[in-house]
């Protein structure tokens, strides 16, 4: 049996969006027979804890979760220790090592310098795949996670418009804003939860943190299953999340978008609808035309469904390609086998 561990696992995070991932994630190894045997969890950077993962339990290799971390490293601590893993991974711990699922945008040179140590290189757009082109990497376009081959839901809408928030979180009093002004439901992607914040690292983080449990949070579900669920019994849903609009796609919800930190939700709407016309910016929020996009045109139901079986598709792909890989280059007495 092949044993790994997964860099980055953001289930801790209480986003539904990166808990979906996690979730296809380890699905799909374990279909495939593949053990997990111990993850590291996002944002705690690993550069400050080496001695305790050369101790962790003994794995044939490693998968990074890239997600939407690795971008901006000149001024991201965490874009930096993402792209420096495979470097210790390769010789520390004499392991191989594959980042997956990967956002790459306006990157230092010296980050892509540390990202050749990888095995292989899986990001989720063509606007990614171009960057690490441009910086002499090979790499692999594969699309996020969360389009994996997984449930069914059932767009049957009984409520009007809802919004989920943004990344941007100076923009969510705007959004809020405009929920009331028109009687939506508004959610946040990211469930309250004690855990969520540290009080001694960031007091203030914590006590909205718990206020928003005590509030209300705590009665809402984690499961990314019932976040789906509840987006299917909207008529149309605004967001600025880039993994609300990927599960919208997956499941053929309309949707409008407001861009998130980096280009992701363009360059996703140009691998799955190729246009951008659903992107809208927050300036234009108050004066949105909520029926030019209450429906899917059939130009974009013809893309889009071809994106979602390519995908699918893809994925596994990615997982038995690496699976592969890993079975041909395990470490022996020696260590890691080939460069």
């Amino acid at each position: 049996m092949i044993r790994v561990a997964i860099i980055n696992d953001t289930r801790p995070t209480n986003h539904y969006g990166c808990m979906l991932v996690m979730e296809n994630l380890t699905r799909l190894l374990e279909q495939q027979g593949v053990e997990i045997v111990w993850t590291w969890p996002v944002g705690v950077d690993w550069r400050k804890h080496k001695r305790q993962i050369k101790k962790q339990a003994k794995v044939d290799a490693i998968i990074v979760n890239g997600e939407g971390t690795i971008h901006h490293s000149e001024n991201r601590k965490h874009a930096r220790a993402l792209s420096e893993f495979a470097s210790f991974a390769k010789t520390e711990l004499q392991l191989p090592c594959y980042l997956i699922n990967a956002t790459l945008h306006k990157n230092t040179a010296q980050a892509y310098e540390y990202l050749k140590a990888y095995r292989l290189i899986y990001v989720r757009d063509k606007g990614s795949l171009e960057e690490l082109h441009s910086f002499g990497l090979t790499g692999f376009y594969v699309p996020d996670l969360t389009f994996a081959k997984a449930g069914h839901y059932v767009y049957e809408p009984s409520k009007p418009a809802c919004v989920i928030d943004t990344a941007l979180k100076s923009e969510i009093p705007l959004l809020k804003q405009y929920c009331q002004e028109h009687g939506f439901d508004f959610r946040s992607m990211v469930v309250a939860r004690p855990s969520n914040a540290n009080f001694f690292k960031s007091p203030r983080p914590f006590v909205k943190n718990i206020f928003k449990w005590l509030k209300g949070d705590r009665n809402i579900s984690t499961q990314p299953s019932a976040f789906i669920q509840y987006l299917v019994e909207h008529e149309m849903v605004i967001t600025g999340r880039y993994h609300t609009v990927s599960m919208c796609l997956k499941n053929k919800i309309p949707f409008v978008a407001i861009e998130s930190n980096t280009p992701k939700i363009s360059f996703l709407l140009d691998d799955a609808l190729k246009n951008r016309s659903r992107i809208i910016s927050f300036s234009e929020l108050s004066q949105l035309d909520l029926e030019a996009f209450a429906h899917y045109s059939q130009e974009e139901l013809k893309y889009l469904q071809a994106f979602i079986i390519r995908a699918e598709s893809d994925i596994e792909q990615m997982i038995m390609t690496i699976i592969g890989d890993i079975q041909k280059n395990r470490p022996g007495e020696n260590g890691y086998i080939n460069d």
